[in-house]
């Protein structure tokens, strides 16, 4: 898998969060986007996925139709909300039926794999800030597609959550993992840093 980023810009009203980024993503190796609060590092990271459009440049997934992208990336962000009023078999259910995790992911696969019992019909807004994030990285870390986009994972982690995500992580070493951050493990595990200020 290979992503070339050719001259993306994009602005705010007159100001360029991004100019002229230029790069070539492929499986196999990590990146790190770093960068302080508000420099632009989701912004870059959604332009990547495809999820926002670029004022100039291309994102390109090399050999993929464009309209099959959203079916090679996963995504993970504090701000993507769960829905709240399912519950964690209801919310399974449906990743499963529109195949962004595979059949074999079962509930109890899910949470061995996440080491969280959280009860089967509690809903999803009566979990910690914590248990959520941790649910929906198990949902992006058990998709087995190659593309692994992933924003501040470890936020609202304690050390133990930390340490159990890093584990997690580890496993993923073939895919393309992309992480926006400015936490020093998150950057430290990936190969290769990408600084937002180049770009400016």
């Amino acid at each position: 898998m290979e992503i070339l980023v050719q001259n993306l810009s994009k602005k705010f009203r007159q100001e360029f969060v991004i100019r002229q980024f230029n790069y070539t993503f492929r499986s196999g190796n990590s990146y790190a986007i770093t960068g302080p609060n508000g420099s632009g590092k989701s912004t870059l990271l959604q332009l990547i996925a495809q999820f926002t459009l670029p004022n100039k440049g291309t994102v390109e997934m090399v050999g993929i139709d464009a309209e099959l992208v959203y079916s090679q990336i996963t995504y993970a962000a504090p701000y993507v909300e769960l829905i709240e009023e399912y519950t964690l078999p209801e919310h399974l259910d449906i990743l499963v039926k529109n195949k962004y995790l595979p059949a074999s992911v079962t509930l109890e696969l899910l949470e061995d794999f996440i080491d969280l019992q959280p009860g089967r019909f509690k809903l999803i807004k009566n979990y910690s800030s914590g248990m959520r994030q941790k649910i929906k990285l198990g949902f992006a870390l058990l998709s087995d597609r190659p593309v692994l986009l992933l924003d501040e994972p470890t936020t609202n982690f304690d050390e133990q959550a930390k340490n159990w995500f890093f584990n997690r992580l580890e496993q993923q070493r073939h895919k393309l993992i992309i992480v926006a951050s400015n936490e020093a493990r998150e950057i430290e595990f990936c190969h290769e840093k990408i600084a937002i200020q180049d770009f400016k």
